[in-house]
């Protein structure tokens, strides 16, 4: 069970560090900052709040770098109104969207823009389901792709995804929408991919997919999975920057446990 603090302002130069504190059965005490520069720290259940802020202000200046960041990144996208002329992000390329009216559902990429063909072009929510199916069903293909790619990139490393690509049907990764995250790796293997992923460019989807797998190794942030990461992946930061800065989605929260 968590529960959650109310929120804590701690004097630091000649500003505030605010943030929000939330207790729960774990060991270690984590901090996370969100794309709204706001801070939620993870704290063990029997952590005293002295302890807790003085290990938020020893780690201020990591904070203040994750908000400085946060705030070059591009902002999120406003929900889709599924409408002519909205632009729609694929694999890196911006396309417009174009709405047909017609006989048969199709969906293409054609001459910059996202055409799609329906009986019923005014019907936002078919329209808008339609359009969620197309991107998912890329990203799905997309994905394999890439995944086959990554694992044997990463296959010299001593890295084995048990959960691996079996055969034409199957895949080492899965699709889950996420708030935060572009991606996750769970305790036992199974790796999660968000399928808005697929606005980006693929050597940035190579980078999250990467990045995952070196957590079958490091389940964790440390030095150890940082330095397994830059022998794969030595430009693996600037794939990361031109992902958070280009790609107009939300965006994952920064933590260091």
């Amino acid at each position: 069970m968590k529960l959650i603090d109310n929120i804590h302002r701690i004097p630091y130069g000649s500003k505030h560090i605010t943030f929000a504190l939330e207790y729960s059965p774990r060991k270690t005490l984590a901090i996370e900052v969100h794309p709204d520069r706001s801070i939620i720290v993870k704290a063990p259940a029997g952590a005293t709040i002295e302890s807790i802020e003085s290990k938020v202000i020893h780690r201020a200046a990591w904070i203040a770098r994750q908000q400085h960041k946060f705030d070059r990144y591009a902002p999120p996208l406003p929900a889709a109104e599924c409408v002519s002329g909205e632009g729609y992000r694929y694999l890196g390329r911006q396309y417009r969207l174009k709405l047909i009216e017609s006989q048969i559902d199709k969906i293409r990429l054609w001459q910059g823009r996202l055409e799609v063909s329906t009986p019923t072009p005014f019907d936002r929510e078919y329209v808008e389901r339609s359009i969620s199916n197309w991107f998912r069903d890329r990203a799905t293909t997309v994905f394999r792709e890439r995944y086959r790619y990554c694992t044997k990139l990463v296959a010299p490393y001593a890295i084995l995804h048990r959960r691996g690509y079996a055969n034409e049907h199957t895949t080492g990764i899965e699709l889950r929408t996420m708030s935060k995250r572009w991606g996750s790796c769970t305790p036992n293997g199974k790796i999660f991919l968000n399928p808005l992923l697929i606005s980006a460019t693929k050597d940035c989807i190579d980078y999250v997919i990467i990045h995952e797998l070196c957590h079958l190794r490091f389940p964790n942030h440390s030095p150890s999975f940082y330095r397994l990461l830059a022998s794969i992946l030595p430009d693996w930061i600037d794939r990361k920057d031109r992902l958070n800065c280009q790609v107009e989605l939300r965006k994952p929260a920064q933590s260091e446990d």
